[in-house]
């Protein structure tokens, strides 16, 4: 079957979060005077990480739900002086900072190629900035859609493929690639019909189940060899 579509996962595919932890914002450490242990940190972190929904459609929404995630995990840790307004602040670089997300240096070459010969799309399990910040790093020209979890009210593993097969019918599955870097998601894709790909840019996956690829340039030798 001649593939047509190639579909890409965001983060750990296109880009990674620039301080290297996706919650942890570019000017965290500024705006928090107090000594971390960062360990505790990411902890909390995890905890709280309930609080996360996907129900945020607007990017004032995804901020208010931060502010909150932002309290619960300072007052986890013990944080002096908690207040309110220093949730807010680190909400609002949360949602609104344009350096959050670094692109991996292969990204635009290889997109710039790819839409040449194939629709291209991305799926991602994140919220309403995301759209924004897919603007700010011009990568939205090369993509036909971007579905974004929070704006369908559920994620990649539960019924998000489903959602973006049923408003994009022209995408059939068995003429589609699709990228992710997490095992159980392409699993549920593989399950739909997907031709999947794992993306593992750190080489940690020796004896992955589906085939491995370390780079976005190596889409370009192996897209129809499925």
């Amino acid at each position: 079957m001649e593939i047509k579509n190639i579909v890409f996962d965001n983060g750990g595919v296109l880009s990674v979060p620039s301080t290297g932890h996706w919650f942890i914002t570019p000017n965290f450490f500024n705006i928090v005077n107090n000594k971390i242990d960062i360990e505790s940190l990411k902890n909390a972190m995890k905890k709280y990480q309930n609080l996360l929904t996907m129900e945020p459609k607007t990017e004032l929404e995804e901020y208010e739900m931060f502010s909150k995630f932002y309290y619960k995990v300072l007052e986890e840790i013990g944080y002096e002086n908690l207040n309110k307004d220093l949730a807010n602040k680190l909400a609002e670089d949360c949602v609104y900072n344009n350096e959050k997300y670094t692109l991996f240096d292969d990204v635009n070459k290889t997109l710039d190629f790819l839409k040449q010969k194939y629709n291209l799309y991305i799926i991602s399990d994140a919220w309403p900035s995301s759209i924004r910040l897919f603007d700010e790093l011009n990568l939205s020209r090369f993509f036909k859609v971007i579905c974004i979890s929070s704006m369908e009210s559920t994620t990649k593993v539960e019924r998000l493929f489903e959602v973006f097969l049923k408003e994009n019918l022209e995408v059939k599955p068995e003429q589609t690639i699709f990228i992710d870097d997490r095992m159980d998601i392409l699993e549920k894709a593989n399950s739909l019909g997907f031709n999947v790909l794992l993306m593992d840019r750190e080489n940690r996956n020796k004896k992955a189940k589906y085939k491995v690829i370390n780079g976005l340039s190596e889409i370009i030798n192996i897209a129809n060899k499925f």
